[in-house]
């Protein structure tokens, strides 16, 4: 492989690379995998993609011996050289190509019920964001609170029976949880600090007379009151709905801490 070409396709890959960081930014489908905060960053690490790319594609075009210094030793004697530059193997492309293959092979969907069965659910959420040492203050009206919201409530509250008797409006999807009882369902959500990594499936009960209509994955919106209920030992919502929507997935399928 030639200077030349191993220069292009590094440039080539940084493009394509950096083409399908841009696309996923575009579309909003990058918050399937991160969190929000994160865009700037992303952002500008495309660019770089991008400039890095053209700086490439300008390098292949320079005489032999501004590419590398030991030009000589890899020249065929006419100026074109016979291998990558010094220290730099083939195989280092594929350092680009995978993510390439994975981001265009694999689904593009945020994380659903279906992933419950290995992540499980949680029912307490976290109570710091970033990494802050101040508790979370919790100001919302109760009518404006999310899943997230209503969980940190309770664990922030002394006493949660407090919470009971109040109006709830909460989106998410159902999950049938075989360690309720008959006419219960999970509503989830899933919790981001950073990325899909460490996502955190959380949830509150739902209570309805009509089980059949909510069926897994799909997504509601449940309103009624909270009530106090628990599930392995810990105190969470539930929610005796008053009326149930099935609504199309959020365009922000998650909630970040």
């Amino acid at each position: 492989m030639t200077t030349r070409l191993y220069r292009s396709l590094q440039a080539l890959l940084l493009m394509l690379l950096g083409l399908f960081i841009g696309s996923r930014l575009w579309s909003g489908q990058i918050t399937w995998y991160i969190n929000t905060r994160f865009l700037p960053l992303t952002l500008l690490g495309t660019v770089g993609l991008l400039v890095l790319a053209r700086a490439l594609f300008v390098e292949r075009g320079q005489p032999l011996d501004a590419l590398h210094n030991d030009a000589q030793d890899h020249s065929d004697g006419v100026g074109e050289p016979h291998g990558p530059p010094a220290g730099a193997t083939p195989w280092g492309l594929l350092v680009f190509l995978f993510p390439l293959i994975i981001g265009l092979v694999v689904p593009h969907r945020p994380l659903g019920s279906e992933a419950l069965a290995n992540r499980g659910l949680s029912a307490i959420a976290p109570l710091r964001a970033g990494g802050s040492d101040q508790p979370l203050q919790l100001a919302l009206a109760p009518s404006k609170r999310t899943i997230l919201d209503w969980i940190r409530a309770f664990n922030l509250a002394e006493d949660p029976s407090g919470e009971e008797g109040l109006p709830a409006d909460v989106v998410g999807f159902a999950y049938h949880d075989p360690r309720l009882p008959a006419g219960q369902v999970l509503l989830g959500r899933f919790a981001l600090t950073c990325c899909v990594a460490d996502a955190m499936a959380i949830g509150l009960i739902v209570e309805v007379d009509d089980l059949g209509q909510m069926v897994d994955n799909a997504w509601y919106r449940v309103q009624g009151t909270i009530h106090l209920a628990s599930l392995d030992g810990q105190p969470i919502p539930l929610i005796r709905a008053e009326q149930v929507e099935e609504v199309p997935m959020p365009e922000q399928p998650y909630l970040y801490n």
